[in-house]
């Protein structure tokens, strides 16, 4: 099916991205205990959302990222670009395991860890993106969809293994424990798989499509320049559509443990094990989704998963009031598996819409200004309706929103599926 070197393309590209993408996520499975060590306050809820709100800030950084990191990838080439990216991963992850906490430093330690999840947050903005057009740009036109696809499946590995370790620390390790120095383990670790994933990363060569551009000197000086003033159309395409996207990876994954623990008093223990099913939910079918959208195309695949989270997640979330637990596995597994219908197929449509003097700037804009806008802000503005309204199932309407934003989109976006690179 794919070429020896395309297989390790894949490969190499996957297991990098499951890596540093759990560095970044491995924050907010931790964000409660996080908050009470690096803000405490006489408030559980207040301590949680200063807590979120730097995971926020991460989130926030990569649209200066995506924007820093397309503009080296559109001129100097994406294996480069693709390969520092996983370095400014690496040290502030490990730095966080090694930081003093509120107590012994006071608010230095909270200024120092608001500090490394910017650094964190300006590379996963190149991270996703250079995966994404490394992939398309090296393989086939009808095999696009489904590398691409690998790809997340990879990175839906990243999650994976941060929802496993948050599970462990909790099931084996006592409050004190992880209070004193458990907590500090999945950061060290997360570390070095880091530097790991740098080694790997050295070894890929530059995609075919960029070195074309680049022998024939067709290098665009300014890209993102040239996204804002040529390709306005794609790139808010492309923007509406992730904003589904990150609603549900914020909200249904990242979030989901922490809310569900806080709002609804269900044990902590049990959502971190069922999260990490989801997680293996929503990564598993976007084998299948992605595949699927080689074959009947891009666009009739994700509308399924578009419709579901309009017409659907509100009543879905109404089943929690019942505080019956089996309900919220049926929640959960509802909500991973119609999410791989967008996961599955979004991102390799979103490097299809861009020409490849620009691709890297356009899909790292679009992609990092819904995933941190609203990505990033999900679950600060999920807690915060929460407490505004009373409401405990509110963060269903940003899942409606994002859904709704998204359908608008789809609607005059245009099929890309046997389109060539």
């Amino acid at each position: 099916m794919f070429t020896s070197s395309q297989k390790k393309i894949i490969a190499l590209s996957s297991l990098g991205g499951a890596l540093e993408f759990y560095d970044f996520v491995i924050f907010v499975f931790l964000a409660k205990l996080l908050g009470e060590l690096f803000f405490p306050t006489i408030s559980p809820l207040a301590s949680l959302m200063a807590s979120l709100a730097v995971f926020a800030i991460g989130y926030l950084a990569r649209p200066l990222g995506g924007i820093l990191f397309g503009h080296f990838g559109d001129k100097f080439g994406r294996k480069t670009t693709f390969v520092t990216t996983v370095m400014l991963m690496a040290i502030p992850t490990f730095l966080i395991g090694l930081l003093p906490t509120y107590h012994s430093v006071g608010i230095l330690a909270s200024i120092m860890l608001v500090i490394l999840r910017l650094l964190q947050g300006l590379s996963v903005g190149g991270e996703i993106p250079g995966a994404i057009v490394f992939i398309t740009e090296s393989v086939a036109t009808e095999r696009r969809g489904f590398a691409t696809g690998l790809i997340f499946f990879g990175v839906n590995m990243g999650l994976l293994t941060g929802s496993l370790v948050s599970a462990f620390l909790n099931d084996f390790l006592s409050t004190e424990q992880l209070m004193s120095w458990g907590w500090r383990l999945p950061f060290l670790f997360g570390g070095l798989l880091g530097f790991v994933s740098y080694y790997l990363r050295k070894q890929l060569s530059e995609t075919p499509a960029f070195s074309l551009i680049n022998n024939a000197q067709n290098i665009i000086k300014l890209p993102a320049k040239e996204v804002l003033t040529k390709y306005t159309s794609p790139l808010l395409r492309v923007m509406a559509l992730a904003c589904l996207q990150a609603v549900i990876i914020s909200i249904t994954i990242l979030f989901f443990p922490t809310y569900l623990a806080t709002f609804f008093h269900f044990p902590l223990e049990k959502l971190l094990n069922l999260n990490t099913f989801n997680i293996l939910l929503f990564a598993a079918p976007t084998l299948f989704t992605s595949y699927l959208s080689d074959k009947i195309g891009r666009k009739k695949v994700i509308l399924v998963g578009i419709l579901f989270y309009i017409l659907a997640i509100y009543p879905l979330y109404s089943l929690f009031h019942y505080q019956d637990f089996s309900l919220v596995i049926l929640v959960s597994l509802a909500c991973g598996l119609f999410g791989s219908f967008i996961a599955g197929v979004f991102p390799c449509m979103s490097s299809e819409l861009f020409p490849t003097q620009v691709r890297y700037t356009g899909v790292a804009m679009s992609y990092n200004f819904a995933f941190g806008i609203i990505g990033g802000l999900s679950p600060l503005l999920a807690t915060h309706l929460i407490h505004r309204t009373g409401n405990l199932i509110a963060p269903s309407w940003l899942l409606i929103f994002g859904a709704v934003i998204a359908f608008l989109a789809w609607l005059t976006t245009r099929e890309t599926y046997q389109i060539a690179l």
